[in-house]
């Protein structure tokens, strides 16, 4: 509407300025840049608020690069939670399998120790019928059948010298303990201390 006014102004300047003279040919070119300048000044206003408008919808740099950053702290959150996570399911893993390496040396150990028994107690019921009928010697002839530490000094008690007894007439561990109502591993480490001494 305002440019269609600048552009009837010079028409209607020339009609008079047949009848006016030079003051409607001054008149007529001001007016002209008065329009243009009224135009070029709403054609701005109207960019600026433009520009307003898009700046207001649109947030500056500065706060861009702020969320930016937020956004990459955030993310470097997940990938350190994440880093963590995996490291202590591979720290869990490596635990569970030790140990259950473990368990299977300790299985392995059982089996072992129940053959151990298993066969021991085969060859246990023979022998005690040979026990059993083998005369029961007097502690005086178990004094002089004694073994060369007797001899040497040194007095051994009464389970020891059992101990040897059986051991010497070729009985085993099992059967010297059962015979004398005793764990193996006594019987066991008085014939290793014997070992140890001759």
């Amino acid at each position: 509407m305002l440019s269609m006014l600048i552009i009837l102004l010079p028409t209607q300047a020339e009609g008079p300025a047949e009848t006016s003279g030079p003051l409607a040919q001054t008149l007529a070119p001001v007016m002209m840049v008065a329009g243009v300048l009224v135009l070029a000044f709403f054609l701005v206003m109207s960019v600026r608020g433009r520009v307003a408008r898009r700046q207001a919808l649109t947030p500056s740099a500065r706060e861009q690069i702020e969320r930016i950053k937020a956004r990459a702290d955030g993310r470097e959150d997940v990938h350190a939670a994440t880093a963590q996570l995996v490291t202590t399911a591979q720290r869990l893993a490596a635990q569970l399998d030790a140990k259950a390496e473990r368990l299977e040396q300790l299985i392995e150990q059982a089996d072992g120790r129940i053959a151990a028994l298993e066969s021991h107690l085969e060859h246990v019921p023979d022998a005690e019928p040979a026990v059993s009928a083998a005369p029961h010697r007097p502690l005086e002839a178990e004094a002089e059948a004694s073994p060369p530490e007797v001899e040497r000094g040194t007095r051994l008690d009464p389970l020891t010298s059992a101990v040897y007894d059986l051991a010497d007439s070729g009985h085993d561990l099992v059967d010297i303990a059962r015979q004398l109502d005793e764990q193996i591993g006594k019987v066991e480490l008085i014939l290793a201390l014997r070992d140890r001494d001759s």
